[in-house]
């Protein structure tokens, strides 16, 4: 299937009459790019031939290196794709993928949709039309939908459904010549989701996430949303903070808080911050300092009447307990981490299966040394939470777990009951 992409024309420029999916392959690789369309591509995309990669390795070694990304240099050498993110799902349009790829990815994972949004959203994209009220609010609507069905849907399915959703976002906006702020933060919050489900959902897809936050940075700089550009600097200090990156995560969390300065000082979302830095700060084995961010979440969360941004659906008084207990377990305050944690576990809801599992096995680690049976069965309990409800996270914890009670006559059973989960669900939730 081809797709004709109108030009702008000139004297020097003879259009080919359709861009063939060979072609396109041929500028994703850098192979075979006529000129004539390197041109029209760099003028289409606002971009230089070198930032889109249709550059030879000949002619790479004459240009000059291009200015880093703020922040890229602090990445341990990952590097920095947000230009060639944004090509890839355009060029994704480009190559004739079907309307009805999105309309299965969110009907697959249960995504309510209204007729009358699918039909906006769908005449816009196919059209490759500039979008109209109604289709950035429907846009809008179904990214708070999948926002919600966070907590209940599985990974992949999710997955699926946003990175769907987040290819029309980023057709939308490349293809809109008027500045909608509100269409941007959209996108960047389904940015900010996928990369969610990417690090801390499933296993495997690193490289994902950090294409996705790319994305979601940009769609926060174009909508000027200093609310939401806090949430996506902070959730990227867990990448390199989970490696135990300390220095690596600190401009992410510098990012955050001033961001968060800007953007109305709500203190909820201040609190969490905090937290983020607290367990950051644990893992890196600065506990002073974590303690240090413990104490100055706590004081903002006296501060919130609790009200907060609709992106913040994860954070109050419940949630600081578990972050409370996490860091005091990596500090191996273990009585401490005891009382956090079933006071975070005490006051969960029925539908925070996700956390109840972290929360369970990092209260199982705290009584592995002095309750080997009863950490046991904990451990089998968020073993029954994941099976049903898979998440990275908490099934990363489940090695420290055994670890703990390696000498203990009961891990016999939570090895039995963990090995479906590490060695077999694991790869099932790979896409």
């Amino acid at each position: 299937m081809t797709r004709s992409i109108a030009v702008e024309q000139d004297k020097d420029f003879v259009p080919s009459p359709e861009v063939t999916e060979d072609m396109v392959k041929a500028w994703e690789t850098r192979h075979g790019t006529d000129k004539a369309y390197a041109k029209h591509l760099c003028l289409l995309f606002e971009r230089t031939a070198q930032e889109l990669g249709l550059l030879t390795d000949a002619e790479l070694a004459l240009e000059p290196p291009p200015a880093q990304h703020p922040g890229s240099e602090r990445r341990s050498g990952m590097v920095d794709r947000r230009v060639s993110f944004e090509v890839q799902e355009v060029v994704t349009v480009m190559r004739g993928r079907p309307e009805a790829g999105w309309g299965a990815a969110l009907q697959a994972a249960r995504v309510p949709v209204k007729p009358e949004h699918k039909e906006a959203l769908e005449s816009c994209h196919s059209r490759r039309a500039s979008a109209d009220p109604k289709a950035v609010q429907a846009y809008i609507e179904i990214v708070a939908a999948q926002r919600s069905l966070y907590w209940s849907t599985a990974p992949t399915l999710l997955l699926g459904a946003a990175r769907a959703h987040l290819d029309l976002g980023t057709t939308l906006l490349a293809s809109d010549p008027a500045d909608r702020p509100e269409l941007a933060s959209a996108v960047a919050e389904c940015a900010l989701l996928v990369a969610r489900l990417a690090f801390f959902d499933l296993e495997g897809h690193d490289e994902l996430a950090l294409e996705a936050f790319s994305v979601a940075e940009a769609g926060v700089t174009r909508a000027q949303d200093h609310s939401l550009a806090v949430a996506v600097a902070a959730h990227q200090a867990f990448v390199p903070g989970f490696d135990r990156r300390l220095a690596d995560a600190r401009p992410f969390l510098v990012s955050a808080e001033r961001q968060w300065r800007n953007s109305g000082q709500n203190p909820l979302v201040r609190a969490w911050v905090h937290c983020v830095y607290a367990e950051v700060c644990a893992r890196g084995d600065h506990i002073s300092e974590s303690q240090h961010h413990l104490t100055r979440a706590q004081e903002f969360l006296a501060k919130s009447d609790g009200a907060a941004p609709l992106w913040l659906d994860f954070f109050d008084s419940t949630r600081f307990a578990g972050f409370a207990g996490s860091t005091a377990l990596l500090a191996g305050e273990f009585d401490a981490a005891i009382d956090w944690l079933q006071q975070s576990l005490d006051g969960l809801g029925t539908d925070d299966g996700k956390q109840r599992a972290v929360l369970l096995l990092d209260l199982a680690a705290a009584h592995a040394a002095d309750s080997p049976e009863h950490a046991v069965d904990l451990a089998i309990q968020a073993c029954e939470i994941l099976e049903r409800d898979y998440y990275q996270a908490a099934v990363d914890r489940i090695p420290t777990v055994r670890a703990s009670l390696s000498t203990a006559p009961a891990a016999t059973r939570l090895y039995d009951r963990a090995y479906h989960l590490l060695h077999i669900q694991g790869p099932v939730n790979r896409i």
